[in-house]
């Protein structure tokens, strides 16, 4: 069993907890509204699903984010980045980018992101930025 589903936007990293100025700990809020569009983009693409499919099994995740061209590229450097010969090399880390989603998905997809056995993240260009998440069950 699979699921795939695609986020579209900006793709936004992990990044560490902050501390307020009375000292509380928080999530930074554009982290938590990724997280929130995920889950959504996950919902909207199965109503129905029943986090009982994914519960006890060995899952394998494979994330696919989409950058966008620079617009410094010239034509022949942007075509090779569109065919994949040149790849992006710039933020957010792909470790950032796979701890996100995962988490986000905890609950929804998965009862818990420990289940993921093999996980692999990939970064294009592309015309328009987006992730594309595909998780199955091994």
């Amino acid at each position: 069993m699979e699921v795939v589903f695609d986020v579209l936007g900006k793709v936004k990293a992990k990044q560490s907890v902050k501390f307020g100025r009375n000292g509380i700990k928080y999530t930074p809020r554009d982290m938590v509204e990724y997280a929130n569009l995920v889950r959504m983009s996950f919902i909207n693409k199965y109503p129905d699903w029943d986090i009982n499919n994914f519960a006890g099994k060995a899952l394998c995740a494979e994330i696919d984010v989409f950058m966008p061209v620079p617009q410094s590229y010239s034509k022949k450097r942007a075509a090779e980045a569109l065919a994949n010969i040149l790849r992006p090399v710039v933020k957010p880390d792909c470790d950032n980018i796979a701890k996100n989603i995962n988490d986000a998905l905890n609950g929804i997809v998965y009862p818990d992101d420990k289940q993921i056995v093999s996980l692999t993240v990939n970064k294009f260009y592309g015309n328009r930025e987006q992730v594309r998440i595909k998780i199955e069950s091994r």
